[in-house]
């Protein structure tokens, strides 16, 4: 007995791990981690929020100072959605809900047949991964049963994993993903952005562009009530992602059939 209770323990951490190498792109993608930036390409120092000292024009501090308020003002819901589009990654959504004691959300990542999805609860974190994206991981390579045990299935990770992913669900981490990607607002503040009247989700906003060498920086804003950021583009850090659903209530519900981590090692001692 004391022989398998230690090949069981050394399997529960080796399924801990499984899916780490997979779960670093998506931590990337929602924003626990940072990639390479415009503003770190160009030795920029990043500031706060747009001045109007030094601007070449007063409509290029006006058009920063409304980025600004719709950075400020998206960030600040309660409830939010979101789904960022990039070439390397694919597609992720994400629900976030700062109402209870710790922020909750739920993250959704889809590219080609390969999927990871993320809950994190104000508890606990549970994950799931297809086949295909569970065998990027180095673990997942060695261990060809233990990913065709856990492939499409929820489990319920440690609490170390859980801890790291929370971060996601946190407003300052996805507004800081976001404001590595773009110019800091002073630099854009200094520049002569074109302003369009446009729809976006139903909704009238205003496009504003600034046109650049790695391609144009578009920032579309809710021209009625609070202005929200509905929508942002920028080819050179392969930044496109969208928002919506602001304020709007919902709850993030931990799957009913996740199995434990012990569990998953139990099956697959049991397959070998």
């Amino acid at each position: 007995m004391p022989a398998t209770n230690s090949t069981l323990g050394r399997r529960t951490r080796r399924t801990t791990t499984a899916v780490a190498g997979a779960a670093v792109a998506l931590i990337a993608l929602a924003g626990c981690s940072s990639g390479a930036s415009d503003t770190e390409a160009s030795g920029e120092t990043r500031t706060p929020e747009p001045s109007a000292a030094g601007a070449s024009s007063g409509s290029g501090a006006e058009a920063a100072a409304l980025v600004h308020r719709s950075l400020d003002a998206t960030f600040d819901q309660e409830y939010l959605s979101s789904t960022r589009r990039t070439k390397t990654e694919g597609t992720t959504t994400l629900r976030i809900a700062l109402g209870g004691d710790r922020a909750a959300c739920e993250a959704h990542s889809r590219k080609g047949s390969g999927y990871l999805d993320f809950i994190v609860t104000e508890s606990a974190l549970y994950t799931r991964g297809s086949k295909e994206a569970l065998e990027l991981s180095p673990e997942g390579k060695a261990d060809p049963v233990q990913i065709e045990v856990m492939a499409d299935r929820w489990v319920k990770r440690g609490a170390v994993m859980s801890e790291v992913m929370g971060e996601m669900c946190e407003s300052t981490t996805r507004r800081n993903w976001l404001e590595e990607r773009i110019p800091s607002l002073n630099h854009l503040a200094e520049e002569n952005p074109s302003q369009q009247s446009v729809t976006v989700q139903k909704r009238k906003a205003i496009k504003i562009t600034y046109e650049r060498a790695g391609g144009p920086l578009e920032f579309y804003v809710a021209a009625e009530g609070s202005p929200l950021l509905l929508w942002v583009t920028y080819p050179a850090t392969d930044l496109d992602e969208s928002f919506s659903d602001f304020g709007e209530s919902f709850r993030v519900v931990a799957p009913s059939e996740a199995v434990s981590e012990l569990q998953i090692a139990q099956e697959v001692l049991a397959a070998q």
